[in-house]
């Protein structure tokens, strides 16, 4: 099909024409209105309790801890799986979610295996605004310090020999991401007019189809179909 065939076949299909405009123009109003997102990542790193012998609690590492913090990631997630990335760093924005939150310790063992090196949670929050990005974030860390002293708690440990945890960094940094809105609307155009072009050429061709399926039935060369 020539550019002048198409041009004739987008003027007889004149309704699918202004149907994909419609679309367009609908779709490129919602890109063009869309505010982004707002996101945040907190370390709540975990401490063993300091002593004579351990003055500096930041360089205890202990799989026990590690595992302490484990256990108070899931009383806030549940039981359900926790799904698992090639890397650590894969953040909740970079996946596409507008509303929602994790949290887990960073598992550093790639696509096929697992390793849980860190005593600390990695807290993932995105939200549409910032407003409700600091707000979950405090509800979050603050049910993450009840959980750490309930479980300790309820295992008859002393205060003194508690595990304790820091929240790093102290000051909220919230990060806002959003797309180039000319570059979104030009694809947006793009892709419409591609999806209407695509249409009429698709019902073109069929209708040409069907003709020459007719006059092969009755016996007309195809260079003969109107």
């Amino acid at each position: 099909m020539t550019f002048w065939e198409l041009l004739a076949a987008l003027l007889r299909r004149w309704p699918i024409l202004l149907v994909g405009a419609l679309v367009t123009a609908l779709a490129g109003y919602a890109v063009v209105s869309d505010r982004g997102v707002y996101f945040t990542r907190t370390e709540i790193v975990f401490l063993a309790p300091t002593s004579s012998a351990n003055p500096n609690a930041l360089r205890t590492q202990s799989e026990d801890i590690i595992d302490l913090a484990g256990v108070v990631a899931k009383r806030l997630t549940g039981p359900g799986e926790v799904t698992k990335y090639a890397s650590p760093d894969v953040m909740l924005a970079g996946l596409g979610v507008r509303d929602g939150w994790s949290l887990g310790l960073p598992d550093t063992g790639g696509q096929w295996g697992t390793n849980f090196a860190t005593q600390q949670l990695v807290l993932d929050i995105v939200a549409p605004t910032r407003e409700r990005v600091q707000e979950q974030q405090d509800e979050l860390v603050g049910q993450i310090m009840t959980q750490l002293h309930e479980l300790q708690s309820d295992k008859g440990v002393d205060p003194v020999n508690e595990v304790t945890a820091i929240v790093a960094p102290q000051t909220t940094i919230i990060h806002h991401v959003g797309g180039s809105r000319p570059r979104a609307l030009g694809m947006t155009a793009v892709l419409g007019l591609g999806a209407t072009v695509a249409a009429v050429t698709f019902l073109e061709y069929r209708k040409r189809r069907a003709l020459w399926d007719r006059a092969a039935r009755h016996g007309q060369p195809a260079g003969e179909v109107a």
